[in-house]
């Protein structure tokens, strides 16, 4: 059994909890190669996305209602092969009323999934560092099968999407039985004043903060291909700047790993949020040098911002109740902004959405700094039950 707070360990965590949400990080693959089949346009072909998010974001709510009592290890491997399963079937499915169901029940299990590894995540030592090796695994897989699923879809059609997902859970799977089994050990911190209620404020603006931020961040993200095609960049060169954005964001997250939290989590939030706004907002130029830019710098600041928003709940209460209830803001959001998006688009308004996007995240940046400016005033480094 290896060190439960060892690298390792935490890479291991890293891919589980990317494994129910992996989907995610190749939306833009999977919207673009749906919306070129001929039974899916663009609009629906978000919806496919926002459905099994919606799934995420209420499979991760039922999880956090019972994951304290829940031997881990047994219930990540049960929820992994039923994502093998409904990736299985979807390979099969070419009705998009069919292919909404099955990417449904795929989002309740992946989001169950998440929600769990959240909260075994949250008992680790500093948990910021695995969510920063959770960001860097995404982003750097994300760069690659956006690079080489691309060019197979006119040969495998969509199915190799699935299959790609197929093999992740496999090596998820495998992993398994050589991680820890991380118990809950409750601490208490005292506050003055009316720590319940005070608490309960602090939650509420972090959990609306990280909605926010994964709503404006997903809707730029899944409609950026077709943002780049939109400014008449050929295929190529716009999928190749996408990946390049992800591939930079990977080891940008190991800055995250590296600085933790000497300086708090309010500076690094303010910083790498204001500069991921900024690129999203470069987004609208129509230059192939300002759209490779904004991707980079989308994919750098995102990596860092991401691991501080979420330490923000883990700080909150170190059961994990709170960091599954992270996972249900967060997936609510990564559905419903494309959703939003995808109406917003309409017949090919792309700067809309990133409009919308941008104002998502300004709201998104207000909402988190109150929490994260109270948690480094009242205790830098000590975790915090809120019962």
């Amino acid at each position: 059994m290896l060190d439960p707070n060892s690298l390792i360990s935490r890479l291991g965590l890293a891919i589980l909890a990317s494994a129910g949400i992996f989907y995610a990080n190749i939306s833009p693959v999977i919207v673009s190669a749906f919306a070129q089949g001929s039974n899916f346009t663009g609009e629906s072909a978000g919806y496919i996305f926002s459905i099994n998010m919606y799934g995420n974001a209420f499979g991760a709510l039922a999880m956090s209602f019972v994951v304290v009592g829940l031997d881990w290890r047994r219930t990540a491997m049960f929820l992994l092969v039923v994502l093998i399963s409904l990736d299985l079937l979807s390979m099969t499915l070419v009705s998009p009323i069919y292919l909404y169901s099955a990417r449904l029940f795929h989002g309740l299990t992946g989001g169950s999934l998440v929600a769990l590894i959240f909260a075994v995540i949250a008992r680790t030592r500093n948990p910021e560092r695995t969510q920063a090796f959770t960001i860097m695994l995404q982003l750097f897989l994300g760069g690659i099968l956006a690079l080489t699923l691309t060019p197979l879809i006119p040969t495998f059609g969509t199915s190799i999407i699935w299959m790609s997902l197929i093999a992740f859970y496999l090596v998820a799977l495998f992993l398994l039985p050589f991680l820890g089994e991380y118990p809950v050990v409750k601490k208490e911190h005292k506050i003055k004043g009316n720590f319940t209620g005070a608490g309960w404020v602090l939650v509420s603006l972090t959990m609306l903060a990280y909605f926010m931020f994964q709503g404006g961040q997903m809707a730029a993200f899944t409609y950026i291909i077709e943002v780049g095609l939109d400014h008449a960049f050929d295929f190529e060169s716009t999928s190749r700047a996408v990946a390049m954005g992800l591939w930079v964001g990977g080891p940008a997250a190991l800055l995250v790993n590296w600085w933790s939290i000497r300086s708090g989590r309010l500076i690094p939030i303010v910083l790498a949020s204001s500069l991921q706004i900024v690129a999203v907002g470069i987004l609208l130029i129509p230059s192939q040098y300002w759209f490779l830019a904004a991707n980079i710098g989308f994919g750098i600041f995102f990596s860092i911002a991401h691991p501080y928003v979420l330490g923000v709940a883990s700080e909150l209460d170190n059961t994990g109740k709170m960091a599954a209830l992270a996972a249900f803001a967060g997936a609510l959001g990564l559905a419903t902004g494309p959703l939003i998006a995808a109406v917003l688009v309409g017949e090919g308004y792309y700067d809309r959405v990133i409009e919308f996007s941008v104002l998502a995240l300004i709201t998104s940046l207000f909402l988190v700094s109150i929490p994260a400016r109270v948690l480094d005033i009242k205790n830098r480094t000590k975790r915090v039950i809120w019962s």
